[in-house]
């Protein structure tokens, strides 16, 4: 991530780390967590940067996804 962006990419990962794991993997992070986030720390985004978010938080949970099917699969295997 360019250094212009890396506040995003700071903020993403303090959403992450409220985030309850999942029963099957990773669970997106919530509008009302989005809020809450902001009302707590006073940050103030934008649509764009809202959408920089989910796009990455998207891409998060699809590798975490695919990371576990993979070791559910060399479990099964072995």
């Amino acid at each position: 991530m360019p250094d212009y962006g890396a506040f995003i990419w700071d903020w993403f990962w303090e959403l992450r780390q409220s985030q309850p794991p999942g029963l099957s993997g990773p669970v997106p992070i919530s509008n009302l967590e989005l809020m809450a986030w902001c009302a707590l720390t006073g940050n103030e985004i934008t649509r764009e940067e809202v959408r920089i978010l989910r796009v990455i938080d998207a891409r998060f949970c699809a590798e975490i996804t695919k990371e576990l099917d993979r070791i559910r699969e060399r479990e099964t295997v072995n």
